[in-house]
């Protein structure tokens, strides 16, 4: 026997963590979509603030810390 997830609740902005992770790691010029997700209240504040800095132009460039140059 596995156990299995089951989705109970939607949130009522549709924001899913699978959207949120693609828009947070991969389409990052999604603006438009930065700006629906930082709607979520339930938002982590760490998401919060490094979405905040995507808005401002204020991102650091994870490059150097993720490859160690």
């Amino acid at each position: 026997m596995t156990d299995r997830l089951i989705q109970i609740s939607s949130h009522p902005k549709s924001i899913t963590v699978a959207f949120a992770n693609q828009i947070m790691h991969v389409e990052k010029e999604r603006i438009e979509d930065v700006k629906r997700i930082l709607e979520v209240e339930e938002l982590s504040v760490n998401w919060r603030q490094t979405f905040t800095k995507r808005l401002t132009g204020n991102e650091p460039d994870a490059h150097k810390r993720l490859t160690g140059q």
